[in-house]
């Protein structure tokens, strides 16, 4: 029987050359016998394993993952008790107990959008004047809805504005009177459409449709 002099291991393909005096022998896709070194074999199955592990596709990273959860937690929020300082709608009264369940909810939108939170009375407000707290409302009279696009949800947003300003992954118009994602592509809208004087004006009182 010939001595093995030296053996090559390509990682790549997980093939093992087995060279003679001189001569190249390739393997067989046969069983492992007496004439195949029994560390040859573990050495292919090591290589195997480490070619399939490097062409695994990659996974998405755990940051955006943990975005993604949240984002679908957020979708799922309903009305809670607002535990914050006392909230006084602009015009000093006290908000309707329908409004101001909201304001946990819409404090959380505002801190995505950068918004600072003395605006959160003034959003309430119009919050109360559009939809009365009601996140199904559907304006069914005015231009819009004459138009074939009635305002919906808690911030009264038309169908094509909801879809130019959504949360990424949640541009479907089934998600138009989803308080959450309502209130993001509503709030997105005033600040890319009017800036900080909109808010302004409804912590003063001026709530009217935008």
């Amino acid at each position: 029987m010939q001595s093995y002099k030296r053996i090559r291991i390509s990682i790549a393909t997980g093939i093992v050359a087995f060279a003679t005096a001189g001569t190249l022998v390739l393997p067989t896709a046969a069983p492992a016998t007496a004439a195949t070194p029994a560390g040859a074999v573990a050495t292919v199955a090591a290589a195997s394993a480490a070619a399939g592990q490097a062409a695994a596709p990659a996974q998405t990273p755990a940051v955006k993952q943990g975005r993604s959860k949240r984002a679908r937690a957020a979708v799922k929020t309903g009305p809670s008790r607002w535990r914050g300082k006392r909230l006084r709608h602009p015009n000093g009264r006290r908000f309707p107990k329908r409004v101001k369940r909201w304001a946990n909810l819409v404090r959380s939108v505002m801190r995505e959008h950068r918004i600072k939170r003395r605006y959160l009375k003034g959003i309430l407000a119009q919050i109360q004047q559009e939809s009365g707290g009601n996140p199904h409302a559907v304006n069914r009279w005015d231009s819009n809805a004459r138009r074939g696009t009635p305002s919906k949800g808690l911030l009264q947003v038309i169908a094509p504005t909801y879809r130019a300003f959504a949360k990424r992954g949640f541009r479907s118009t089934r998600y138009q009177t989803v308080p959450y994602t309502n209130i993001w592509a509503g709030l997105r809208y005033v600040k890319k459409r009017y800036g900080k004087k909109k808010f302004r004006s409804w912590n003063r009182g001026y709530n009217h449709g935008y």
